[in-house]
């Protein structure tokens, strides 16, 4: 088990205020009080301690008056500033202490201490809310473009960068060249064989070699210049466990993973690599309804490919941007633009040629795309409609879909939550208990919320032993 599992406290937090205030260890009246005392304190004036008025803030319903944040940040010893210019609620990370991957600086130095920050870090929660949102997410996306584009400059200014050469440079002994050799070879096998692992194991796993690749740029700085090669095996790793890390609805989690991903990407000025993470990240956004953040992200994205004149190996890469561009106009109601979406994607399928492959990107087929119209059809409250097009993994025996089990299962958990919005509670449970199967004891998301719609169908057999088999 990796550092900083074993001690994590469960829990599901929707809100930052709400991981902050558990954190702290205040029930919702004590927390109340503690900021109407502050409040006073500060020489804000009186304000009512209640308890309705911070579960108000964590559900989202309502947002404090600035001297009442001005208060918690007090307490917490946020500085005055950074209220004011993070706005509400993205400076509860500062608090929280989650909130390293958007501080460091985008540069090769700062990925040894971005690659642990997301392995060493990760927490066993359930976070429902995402590090980057708002002028946030803006801002994240700006940042990492503009070192993109530093990166692609100085590589084409660079005759020594290498695509190879794992090892080169000052303070990689032969000890050490070994272990990280070894580390690489491991990375890439479960990458290879992401089919024949569960999706928790995985994880441990590749947190362990992406630990070792970590020291080694610690140890031997140079390479985070001239050894593109493990730079793009570490961004693979870490991509992969952020995909993991959302399937399991930890949120944060998963940002960490996907940005240092993409800072070890960029860092390679792979700027392919690059684009397909963040790329991937979006559905995150999108899974959280942050449709707009997803919009400005997918955007810095072609304009970094189109402005760059980036040739795209991969087909898959632009089906992707394509279907993820299809759940954004559709969480806009715009079904038309949907549509015209997942037409250009099944162009690429049908037209792109591939000359080299991203192994982040196992999407390559008409099978996935109709099941990305599925997903992006209940985006649009449209279950009825949805419903057919996840034939691929409801039929019997099932469509050949070359997706890793998680990523199946992560699909089947979609399917079943449309047939529990159409009435088939039955479906939904067997469809859930499929998921559950392929995930190998890994607790998604998605199964939560099927589980608690399930309660509705409790009289049907299927369902009862579906409800038991996910309790702890």
């Amino acid at each position: 088990m990796s550092e900083g599992i074993g001690t994590a406290t469960a829990g599901r937090y929707r809100h930052p205020l709400a991981a902050l205030r558990a954190k702290a260890g205040y029930t919702h009246g004590e927390y109340a009080h503690l900021i109407a005392q502050t409040h006073a304190e500060l020489g804000f004036g009186q304000m009512a301690a209640r308890r309705e008025k911070v579960s108000r803030w964590e559900t989202g319903r309502a947002v404090p008056e600035l001297t009442a944040q001005l208060a918690m940040a007090h307490i917490h010893a946020v500085p005055q500033e950074e209220v004011i210019s993070r706005k509400w609620p993205d400076w509860l990370h500062l608090a929280i202490g989650d909130a390293r991957q958007l501080e460091l600086p985008w540069t090769n130095a700062a990925v040894p201490e971005a690659i642990l920050d997301a392995v060493v870090g990760r927490k066993l929660i359930q976070q429902e809310y995402l590090l980057a949102t708002g002028t946030a997410a803006k801002s994240l996306a700006e940042a990492w473009t503009d070192a993109m584009s530093e990166a692609l400059a100085k590589s084409s200014a660079d005759p020594t960068r290498q695509s190879s050469g794992l090892l080169r440079g000052p303070g990689a002994d032969v000890g050490e060249a070994g272990s990280v050799l070894e580390a690489c070879t491991r990375l890439r096998a479960l990458q290879t064989f992401t089919t024949r692992f569960t999706a928790d194991w995985l994880v441990h796993a590749s947190e362990m070699e992406l630990r070792t690749l970590a020291n080694h740029f610690l140890a031997a700085p140079e390479a985070l210049r001239t050894s593109q090669d493990l730079l793009i095996i570490a961004a693979e790793g870490l991509a992969v466990c952020g995909f993991i890390a959302r399937l399991q609805g930890e949120h944060i989690n998963s940002q960490r993973y996907y940005l240092a991903a993409l800072r070890c990407a960029t860092a390679a000025a792979d700027a392919e690599t690059a684009a397909a993470i963040v790329t991937l990240h979006v559905g995150q956004y999108l899974d959280l309804q942050l449709h707009e953040e997803a919009a400005e992200l997918i955007t810095a994205v072609g304009n970094l490919l189109n402005g760059h004149q980036v040739s795209v190996n991969d087909p898959a890469l632009v089906t992707l941007m394509h279907a993820q561009t299809a759940r954004i106009h559709a969480m806009r109601g715009d079904d038309l633009g949907r549509r015209r979406a997942l037409v250009a994607g099944r162009q690429v399928l049908d037209t792109g040629v591939a000359s080299g492959t991203l192994p982040i990107l196992p999407i390559r087929s008409h099978a996935w795309l109709r099941l990305m119209d599925g997903v992006s059809l209940l985006d649009l409250g449209q279950p009825d409609r949805a419903i057919k097009h996840f034939a691929p993994v409801l039929s019997t025996p099932a469509e050949p879909l070359p997706l890793p089990p998680a990523a199946r299962a992560m699909y089947m958990l979609r399917a079943a939550e449309t047939q529990v919005a159409l009435g088939n509670g039955g479906e939904a449970a067997d469809t859930a208990a499929k998921a559950a199967t392929l995930l190998g004891g890994v607790k998604a998301a998605a199964a939560e919320r099927v589980r608690l719609a399930l309660h509705a169908y409790t009289h049907l057999p299927s369902v009862n032993r579906f409800l038991e088999s996910m309790e702890p």
